[in-house]
């Protein structure tokens, strides 16, 4: 319910709220019924993974604008009120903005790309960037490495149904597939300082992304996609941004291979090597000037180094 009441305690109160119910216990059939509001929308479904359950929210959605949270991740109460500046003030595509990391003893840290967030904001005072804008190439990538998190986008309802987007079906990992497209297609992008959510770090509790198992052969599957998907697009003809997508999941897929269980290992990397030889070669033509603030980033030093590795085996 701390999702919920998040949202719930938001001091902007024109919103619907669309919960789906993706095959839970009766416990929570129980709390769902007992909610009795107006701007409630809940849709039942037997399991279908969070790419469905997403994809099947966002069939329902009036809105002008849509945002998501997973269960047990929070909004500050002021997040839709700022929101919606921008929104005024933008009539943007896309707002990306900023959260914190709430720990297991309640400490809030500013989250993983608040230094992404930071050199956006010297690079774009006024908070919106166009395809006019002449640190574009620059920016973009910053964007596409901040974290591919689904709480952090506010995306205008209108801009996903006429370019299709959505979230892959049947795979985990869905995130980064989601955020590469829609900063492929957005037109105008607004970035929010003021933190709208806080991730609660899951430490010894159940999280599928965080397990072991072989469910994290999908992202495998899901970079192909989005390496496939944004190869259509014509930002791929921008070196920078081109990069900055393949080694965005190259730094998830590594974070993958790392920790899944070792009996699983030298297949997913099997996997892994295949995978690479079946997308666009340009996609490995890293550019030679990069900005200093994204050659010095984790994704262009040891991801690189690590992919660059892979490939040429």
């Amino acid at each position: 319910m701390i999702s919920v009441n998040s949202v719930l305690n938001q001091s902007f109160q024109d919103f619907e709220y669309i919960i789906v119910d993706d095959g839970s216990e009766r416990e929570t059939h129980g709390v769902l019924r007992a909610l009795n509001d107006p701007r409630f929308k809940i849709i039942y479904q037997a399991n279908d993974g969070l790419s469905g359950a997403r994809n099947k929210g966002l069939e329902q959605v009036t809105g002008d604008y849509v945002c998501f949270l997973d269960a047990d991740d929070s909004r500050p109460a002021w997040a839709f009120a700022a929101m919606a500046q921008v929104i005024d003030r933008d009539a943007p595509d896309l707002v990306l903005c900023q959260g914190m990391l709430s720990e297991v003893r309640d400490d809030l840290t500013p989250f993983y790309d608040a230094p992404k967030f930071k050199r956006v904001r010297e690079l774009v005072p006024g908070g919106m960037i166009e395809p006019n804008h002449p640190d574009l190439s620059h920016v973009m990538a910053l964007a596409q490495l901040m974290e591919p998190q689904s709480a952090n986008k506010l995306v205008r309802s209108a801009f996903l149904k006429s370019n299709l987007i959505g979230f892959p079906n049947t795979h985990f990992f869905e995130d980064i597939y989601f955020h590469t497209a829609v900063l492929a297609r957005a037109q105008r992008i607004s970035f929010l300082d003021t933190p709208c959510f806080s991730y609660f770090r899951r430490y010894m509790r159940p999280q599928i992304t965080s397990s072991f198992t072989d469910l994290r052969f999908d992202i495998i599957a899901v970079t192909k996609l989005t390496l496939e998907v944004f190869a259509r697009q014509s930002q791929f003809n921008d070196p920078l941004h081109r990069a900055a997508v393949v080694l965005s999941c190259a730094k998830i897929l590594q974070w993958c291979g790392d920790s899944i269980s070792h009996h699983h290992r030298y297949n997913y990397w099997q996997a892994a090597k295949a995978m690479y030889r079946m997308v666009e070669p340009l996609y490995f033509n890293f550019p030679r000037d990069i900005p200093a603030d994204l050659a010095g980033s984790r994704e262009f030093g040891a991801v690189r180094q690590a992919l660059e590795a892979l490939i040429h085996v």
